[in-house]
């Protein structure tokens, strides 16, 4: 017994078998109620106690399926041991209560009783057993999953720790060598374009650290990205950018936009010659029971709804297994969010936006 407080509820669940086994006795050995009940209730009370130690020794003789024949022949002789114990226990019991009756017959009874509690002490072993078997398996499964989930989180965490500082190096390539250029052309647009890029660099590195953002930081972020970008790509970039002001203080994951904003801007605008418009739409949702939509402003707020959209040619790769990806971002957010978030696609064949529904979670203080 692994707990004491359950002892009161297995002596009241014992209590039926006793009575059987009683009963059992009284027909079998044709004795009177009285002699059957003082036979065969101690010793029951005894067994009892013996079937509650056998969880330690299934513990100890572990069911291993290339040693089967090892198994059984443990189980037998730990069987024969623990009952011929008990079978002395009540030859004992039997002699001492002839010395107190000062009769000879609660020997006799014994044994011609004999078969009845050999049988119910091998019966009893068997089914203590298998219980506890049952028992241990259903707990190592619950150990291993969780031993499952333990190490899911500590890869997820791992990975999200590496995405959070790890800078795509043909952008940082890119931007470096803008610089000098712009240098040339207009200081003012250099300077302006190096606090960009060092405020960028500093929120990567700054919430590589950290387990949350706010939307503020979020969209500041990716704002530095696009004007980086822009300097690059020039008039190819269009953006729309729609953000409720009521929800900059929100908390969200780190880096949540970016990976979606990045693909969005490599895989869409930059493939096409013309270039192309990147929408980003930051609003209140409320719930609709739907996996796709706006989710609607009606009512009371439900969640973030985070919509990018892009124009891109049909040529050209989706956003998906590149750079931080679609998938990966589930992953992140499946271990950061639960299953209340999702992330849902809707393309065609010139546009590609990503939906994203967040829980609603308020500002808190999160230090710089």
């Amino acid at each position: 017994m692994r707990s004491p407080r359950y002892l009161p509820a297995v002596g009241l669940a014992w209590s039926p078998l006793c009575l059987g086994v009683t009963v059992l006795f009284k027909n079998l050995v044709n004795s009177t109620w009285s002699d059957s009940m003082l036979l065969v209730i101690p010793p029951m009370i005894v067994k009892l106690f013996i079937c509650l130690s056998i969880w330690y020794l299934c513990k100890a003789i572990k069911l291993e399926r290339l040693y089967l024949a090892k198994f059984a022949f443990t189980h037998i002789i730990s069987l024969s041991v623990i009952n011929a114990i008990w079978l002395f226990l009540i030859l004992v019991y039997s002699k001492v209560l002839d010395v107190v009756f000062k009769s000879d017959v609660w020997v006799k009874l014994f044994m011609n009783s004999f078969p009845i509690f050999l049988g119910v002490g091998v019966s009893l072993y068997f089914t203590w057993a298998l219980g506890y078997y049952l028992v241990l398996a259903d707990e190592t499964l619950r150990a291993r999953e969780q031993e499952v989930l333990e190490q899911r989180l500590f890869a997820s965490q791992a990975e999200l720790n590496a995405l959070k500082t790890t800078i795509h190096p043909h952008f940082l390539f890119n931007s470096l060598n803008m610089i000098g250029p712009l240098m040339g052309k207009s200081p003012e647009r250099a300077r302006v374009f190096v606090a960009q890029l060092s405020e960028f660099l500093h929120y990567s590195l700054k919430y590589g650290k950290k387990q949350q953002a706010t939307v503020r930081d979020e969209v500041e972020h990716i704002s530095n990205y696009l004007a980086i970008e822009a300097e690059r790509l020039g008039e190819r970039l269009k953006l729309n950018l729609s953000v409720d002001q009521t929800l900059l203080s929100c908390t969200v994951m780190p880096l949540i936009l970016l990976p979606l904003v990045e693909n969005a801007v490599k895989h869409g605008i930059q493939q096409s010659l013309e270039g192309g418009v990147l929408s980003i739409s930051i609003k209140p949702g409320a719930d609709d029971g739907g996996d796709g939509g706006d989710g609607g402003d009606a009512g009371n707020p439900a969640h973030l709804a985070v919509e990018i959209e892009n124009s891109y040619e049909k040529p050209a790769r989706s956003m998906i297994g590149e750079g931080l990806g679609l998938d990966t971002l589930k992953k992140r957010m499946s271990v950061y969010y639960g299953s209340s978030a999702r992330a849902t696609i809707a393309k065609d064949d010139t546009t590609f936006k990503v939906m994203l529904r967040l829980p609603l979670r308020p500002a808190v203080n999160i230090a710089k």
